[in-house]
């Protein structure tokens, strides 16, 4: 049982059986959560600890780990394309970094599934909170190595650009994606 004072306020643990899980596995820091959303708050004392920092290319104005992005060290921000993935117009990034790899059992705030995993920021919204690069966040966070991608966000339709997307992610990048489901309360394709 983890000591983070505000757990007993998630009981979606054990609804998942978190706890459970806990006493077989706790995650392992190896392992990156990428979180495709509105960017992160970067200075969360829940967050901060569990930021998964790229070490090959530092802030220093040059792009050393020749991927395309100069100073990519905490992720990316796709919608405003620069190097702080932090979120601005919409908290909904924040919130689920938290969900999905706050620092566990630090005596801070809550608890998440991850536990000891990492997680990379992907901010895939514009200045204004809306989502335009989603797609092409999930490619993002594959070629960074995030073992799972986690989309809460989706809509009704879908199509073959998009399947192309979680295929390459998939496939080809052995990362896992994941999609939200449920916020509406039925059982329509989402």
């Amino acid at each position: 049982t983890p000591n983070d004072p505000n757990t007993a306020t998630q009981y979606f643990l054990t609804k998942i059986q978190a706890y459970a899980a806990w006493d077989i596995q706790k995650g392992d820091t190896n392992v990156v959560i990428g979180i495709t959303d509105t960017g992160t708050d970067l200075d969360h004392p829940d967050l901060v600890g569990n930021l998964k920092y790229n070490y090959t290319d530092p802030i220093d104005g040059i792009d050393n780990d020749v991927d395309g992005y100069i100073d990519n060290f905490t992720g990316w921000d796709l919608g405003e394309n620069d190097n702080i993935p932090a979120v601005n117009a919409n908290i909904h990034g924040s919130h689920v970094s938290g969900c999905a790899a706050a620092a566990t059992n630090n005596g801070t705030g809550v608890a998440s599934p991850g536990f000891n995993c990492k997680f990379l920021p992907v901010k895939i919204a514009d200045a204004s909170g809306a989502l335009t690069e989603a797609y092409e966040g999930i490619t993002y966070a594959a070629d960074a190595g995030c073992q799972i991608i986690n989309c809460s966000w989706g809509g009704g339709g879908g199509g073959s650009f998009g399947q192309d997307v979680i295929d390459y992610a998939t496939i080809n990048k052995n990362s896992l994606v994941m999609a939200s489901a449920g916020n509406d309360n039925s059982s329509a394709a989402f």
